[in-house]
């Protein structure tokens, strides 16, 4: 059973400046003993790592256009927001969200993340702290939004890389995540609805927006602000993932993890896609899944398997390194792992589920 919303009403000025102090002084502070501990590290492992030739191609440029885009995203959200569009967007998903029990800043997020995750995580993030919707609309309105809207808005670069090279095989590994993603969503829907009671479903109360000329000052300051503690979460921890990457630690899990699998669990030949798909980029494993497919060497039935599993294994390490700093800087660090530690169970447990019928019926 879900709890009341928050409470709505406007918090004193006094009080808002000091909760907003406290979260500066919270955010700096992080900044400093996670970039701090991230820089020392770097420096006694070995001080060339921060060289520009080095820093330059694998953080500095990554980084850049990572803040970038969450920039672009936040811009976005806060002018859906604050430009009266947020209850249009709800409007589309309102069926969807009105039989789940989901307040309207749900569903608005869950519309916006079929054309941007970020702009979504924005709108979700603002709504919470507004008071507008609970932490616990927030996860399922951020655990929706990862399935199947995710899904489709990375359909068509992944379409092109995985067909071409792996084929049929190919498209029955996109058709088993996109009913994973599919069965993710809906099941995030179902639960809500008969877990939360009719009369406790959040609803955002309908505000006056004002000229959207009127408000551009206000958005310009909320902009700077949620920016500035953005890029005081977002940096230090993508910092960190280098050093960590840097260090080997990631290699040491991914390896681990392939060799573990290797041993004996699959052919040799899928076995060699399973650690391409790990060890390595997602593109490698299906090159040398099309290569031995075309081979003759897997059949089509041991090719989708091995990409699965390495897929289940390698994408939540992928998703620490790279998604990550941005959710500690559009969340807060604690918040942004839990999520996103949550998206990634529900995302293999889909998988599981999927693969394991389809390996029943097919």
């Amino acid at each position: 059973m879900s709890h009341s919303p928050h409470p709505t009403t406007a918090q004193p000025p006094r009080a808002t400046t000091r909760r907003r102090n406290a979260g500066n002084r919270a955010a700096l502070a992080f900044c400093l003993c996670v970039g701090g501990g991230a820089l020392t590290f770097l420096l006694l492992r070995d001080p060339a790592l921060l060289a520009w030739s080095r820093a330059w191609p694998a953080l500095v440029r990554p980084l850049g256009v990572m803040l970038l885009s969450l920039a672009a995203g936040l811009a976005a959200g806060l002018a859906i927001e604050g430009g009266g569009w947020a209850p249009m967007l709800a409007r589309l998903a309102s069926p969807v969200m009105r039989w789940g029990r989901l307040p309207e800043a749900c569903g608005a997020a869950f519309t916006t993340a079929f054309l941007s995750a970020a702009a979504a995580n924005s709108l979700l993030m603002e709504a919470y702290r507004e008071g507008r919707i609970t932490l616990r609309e927030m996860r399922l309105g951020y655990l929706m939004g990862t399935g199947l809207p995710v899904f489709l808005l990375h359909l068509p670069t992944t379409f092109f890389i995985v067909t071409p090279l792996a084929r049929g095989a190919g498209v029955t590994y996109l058709a088993i995540n996109g009913l994973a993603a599919l069965l993710r969503t809906v099941g995030v829907l179902v639960a809500t609805r008969l877990t939360t009671m009719p009369h406790t479903a959040g609803e955002a109360p309908r505000t006056h927006h004002t000229p959207r000329t009127r408000t551009l000052r206000p958005f310009a300051e909320r902009f700077r602000m949620r920016l500035t503690r953005l890029v005081l979460f977002t940096a230090p921890t993508y910092l960190l993932m280098y050093a960590l990457h840097q260090g080997g630690v990631f290699d040491v899990l991914r390896n681990a993890t392939a060799h573990w699998l290797t041993d004996g669990f699959l052919p040799v030949e899928a076995a060699g896609v399973l650690v391409f798909s790990v060890a390595s980029e997602f593109s490698s494993g299906v090159a040398a899944a099309g290569a031995l497919l075309a081979a003759g060497s897997l059949t089509t039935r041991e090719t989708v398997l091995a990409l699965i599993i390495g897929g289940i294994i390698a994408t939540p390490l992928r998703a620490i390194r790279h998604q990550f700093p941005a959710h500690a800087g559009i969340f807060t660090p604690a918040l942004g792992l839990s999520l996103l530690v949550q998206s990634q169970l529900l995302r293999i447990a889909s998988v599981v589920v999927v693969t394991a019928a389809w390996l029943a019926f097919a």
